[in-house]
């Protein structure tokens, strides 16, 4: 029974197609083009522009926060969306160390530490540091997050 798998399992490894080999060129290339996309979306977290953040993120997602799992675009749209209405002002938003690591020529991954500050709709001051991971795919509409996972805690914020 073994003898008859082996060949079935070769001939199948010979029939996938190889991984297209990026240059040092390329790679560099995409891992710029996505840390300028990460940089656009703290932009427009800064900017507290609900569509300009959901529009980093592609019609299949998935995002994870905090132990919270979001299996669809729609439940983040709701979520954020009642979140923001809440936000009056973002005073600080940066990114720690971010990381790059191009998977070939249409996906990519980042990781980097976050911090904000800000003030609520009721004048409190709010804020968070974290850590964040995205997966963007290029599709027809450019790159976009498919996955995304976000751990945060609430720290103090002098003002």
């Amino acid at each position: 029974m073994r003898r008859m798998f082996l060949p079935l399992i070769v001939v199948a490894a010979a029939c996938q197609r190889p991984a297209p080999t990026l240059t040092e060129q390329q790679q560099t290339a995409i891992a710029d083009t996505i840390r300028q996309l990460a940089d656009t979306y703290m932009q427009d977290i800064r900017a507290v522009d609900f569509d300009r953040v959901m529009a980093a993120y592609g019609p299949e997602l998935v995002w994870a926060e905090n132990s919270v799992l979001a299996a669809n675009r729609d439940s983040l749209v709701t979520a954020w969306r009642a979140i923001l209405a809440t936000w009056r002002e973002v005073t600080r938003a940066a990114w720690g160390g971010t990381h790059v690591k191009v998977l070939g020529p249409d996906a990519a991954v980042i990781s980097a530490a976050f911090d904000w500050a800000g003030v609520d709709t009721a004048g409190a001051a709010m804020g968070t540091r974290g850590a964040w991971t995205a997966v963007y795919v290029r599709t027809d509409a450019g790159w976009k997050i498919a996955h995304a996972h976000e751990s945060w805690v609430p720290v103090p914020t002098p003002m």
